[in-house]
């Protein structure tokens, strides 16, 4: 008589592979409920939310400010040197006396000739009369030379011959001249010209 293993050796598994059959099922099953959570979430659970330190990182990356240049002030501008100034004085007009070149005169009856001899018979008042109180016979003739400008100021008065004993009355007129300061201004522009003093006791013209 033979014998015949009983039913149930024969048909159940082993123990080892029904474990391993629930934890496949257990594992299937997370993943399903996890697919579930995330599409009723709408995946913003997910997502990823903006850090901090990206946004410091683009900031860092910025090109930054250097205070000691920013502090340094620029250049002053440059200015192109101009024309040479030109002698102003007081008046606030070039000195008149500055023309070397000069082509004006003083004509015979002309104003500025009658404010030569007003200064001529001044000089002899200031100059010749008191020399001729100390010297009855001094007499002579003095020739002045002289620039006038184009205005009429006395630029300069000199002793350019002396024909008397004395030199004191010639030096005497030419700095009297020159400090008068002004005549009419003669024509045509500054002159230079010769001017004669005859001085002779009165009477004996």
């Amino acid at each position: 008589m033979s014998s015949v293993p009983p039913p149930s050796q024969s048909g159940a598994p082993p123990s080892g592979n029904n474990k391993m059959y629930v934890a496949l099922v257990i594992v299937l099953l997370l993943g399903i409920a996890g697919i579930v959570a995330y599409k009723f979430s709408g995946g913003s659970a997910t997502q990823p939310t903006p850090s901090a330190t990206v946004v410091a990182s683009v900031a860092s990356s910025a090109p930054t400010a250097n205070p000691a240049i920013d502090d340094v002030p620029p250049p002053p501008p440059e200015i192109e040197a101009g024309p040479a100034p030109t002698v102003v004085y007081s008046g606030g007009t070039v000195d008149p006396c500055a023309y070397n070149t000069c082509n004006g005169n003083v004509s015979v009856g002309s104003d500025t000739e009658r404010g030569l001899q007003m200064l001529a018979r001044q000089t002899r008042r200031k100059c010749y009369d008191p020399a001729l109180a100390n010297d009855p016979t001094l007499q002579g003739k003095v020739m002045l030379k002289m620039k006038i400008a184009s205005n009429g100021q006395i630029c300069s008065a000199a002793v350019a011959s002396n024909s008397m004993s004395s030199t004191s009355v010639g030096e005497c007129a030419a700095r009297m001249l020159q400090a008068s300061g002004h005549v009419p201004p003669p024509k045509g522009g500054c002159v230079n010209l010769d001017f004669p003093l005859n001085y002779v006791p009165m009477g004996q013209h």
